[in-house]
């Protein structure tokens, strides 16, 4: 093609054509303000009509695809899902990534047929990783230490961004289109916010799951515990689960030990409340439960199948219903003396709550928080509180948070619920329990309620006082 156009005038035109190439023709006319009106002529206009057409196809294919993103079962069919829909628009051929319990990345999904042999198996990129953008790796000694031997130019990584943290992102090797990228990034956007719901999806599940145990669980202690336990087993799909239990002033013994023998004499973990030992062999979580009381429970996992996120993620949800029966069930424990002030639990069920809220606001979800205090001087009455914390949780969905606060009372957060819902709730809960009161199998007890979040800066704290108002409990 030449450099220069061939410009004849014709009728009042200006016809402009490339010497070499007559069929790609540009028409300029002279408009009634003296611009010129250009239209493209020839194959040219019927290859633009073609490309935006498939762009305008290719919109509606990621708009139907948002809407089946949340039909994922789990997140590795939707990392799958995201890999072949960017093959299937813009031929790429990524590979997708999950963090595992040690911090690295794993290979995760990839096409199928692909040829992964020199793919890097295992990722440590966090020190490069930028969650607000795809991360570019194109220095050749970056991409070979990462374990890219033969990528040619760049390595793209994506983001999956779900609870503001990076467990899953897509890589992709060779160029890359900016509408191709920008695509990924927009689908890995959403692929977050589906994570989340996953994850809340699965949380919810265990915590049903337990929650039946407990309901069943009338007999002895030791009994009861046992039968939680082996349920919590199946829940985090862990080869072996014990429990152990901690007095104030007193060493950790183990109240239960269930699918393996040989460790049940061996000593638990010394972990605090709160900590936290998370491994693909071995997961242990410490708890409290009030009165200065406080626990661990210790998972093992089968030697063919090791704990990843997922199972650590099920492992917190069931510790929420383990700690609260514990909490409610009298097992011996002494009670606070007069002279002595009682040891609040920590981390108290504030935390969980604060972690609710925090959910709430990034997927602009509402509900709200229920409050439950038992009147009358004196530290409470574990059988009593046993009772008031049962009756609640019939009450309420196998969702909703339900826990004991540091000052004694009991609250809970119902979540993905509207205003009416939060009231009923509180209405059905007052209704049982002053039913209870008058048959004097408990003391009068005050229900409060609040919605949340009332505003951005809406703390558990906050909160609680709102619902313990309404209860009549405090005056503002």
């Amino acid at each position: 093609m030449s450099a220069n156009p061939v410009v004849e005038p014709t009728n009042g035109r200006v016809f402009a054509r490339m010497s070499s190439k007559p069929s790609l023709s540009v028409y300029a006319r002279p408009t009634a303000r003296g611009n010129l009106s250009i239209r493209l002529g020839g194959r040219v206009r019927t290859s633009l009509e073609v490309d935006e057409g498939d762009r305008l196809r290719r919109r509606a294919a990621v708009m139907h695809f948002f809407g089946h993103m949340r039909e994922s079962a789990g997140e590795q069919e939707l990392m799958r899902s995201l890999i072949q829909a960017g093959a299937v628009w813009y031929d790429v051929d990524a590979r997708a990534y999950r963090r595992d319990l040690s911090g690295q990345f794993a290979l995760e999904a990839w096409l199928p047929g692909a040829d992964v042999t020199h793919d890097p198996v295992a990722l440590d990129v966090d020190a490069i990783l930028d969650r607000s953008q795809p991360t570019r790796i194109s220095s050749i000694n970056d991409l070979e230490q990462l374990g890219w031997q033969s990528v040619q130019g760049e390595v793209v990584l994506v983001p999956v961004i779900a609870a503001g943290r990076v467990d899953r992102f897509l890589a992709v090797a060779g160029p890359l289109e900016h509408e191709a990228l920008a695509m990924l990034v927009e689908v890995c956007r959403a692929a977050g916010a589906v994570v989340e719901q996953l994850a809340e999806r699965r949380a919810g599940r265990v915590r049903a799951r337990l929650a039946r145990s407990v309901g069943g669980a009338a007999g002895p202690f030791q009994a009861s515990v046992r039968l939680l336990a082996a349920e919590y087993r199946l829940a985090v799909d862990a080869m072996a689960v014990r429990v152990g239990v901690m007095r104030p002033g007193q060493p950790r013994v183990t109240v239960c030990s269930e699918g393996e023998a040989d460790w049940a004499e061996s000593p638990l973990p010394p972990l605090e409340p709160g900590e936290s030992e998370l491994h693909a062999e071995r997961m242990a979580l410490g708890f409290a439960f009030g009165g200065g009381a406080g626990g661990v429970v210790e998972f093992l996992a089968s030697p063919d199948q090791p704990f990843g996120v997922e199972q650590a993620q099920a492992a917190l949800a069931g510790l929420e219903v383990l700690s609260v029966w514990l909490s409610g069930t009298s097992v011996g424990f002494a009670r606070p003396q007069a002279d002595r002030a009682p040891v609040p639990p920590s981390p108290p069920f504030e935390q969980a709550m604060d972690d609710a809220l925090a959910r709430a606001r990034r997927l602009s979800l509402g509900g709200g928080v229920l409050v439950a205090s038992v009147r009358g001087g004196g530290g409470p009455d574990p059988r009593v509180m046993s009772i008031v914390i049962r009756t609640v949780r019939a009450e309420l969905r196998s969702a909703d948070l339900l826990g004991q606060l540091a000052g004694g009372d009991i609250a809970a957060v119902l979540v993905r619920t509207d205003p009416d819902g939060v009231a009923r709730a509180a209405d059905r809960v007052r209704a049982r329990l002053d039913a209870l009161a008058r048959e004097r199998q408990v003391p009068p007890v005050a229900v409060g309620h609040t919605l949340y979040p009332a505003d951005q800066a809406a703390s558990p704290a906050s909160l609680v006082e709102k619902a313990r108002q309404q209860a009549g409990l405090t005056f503002s």
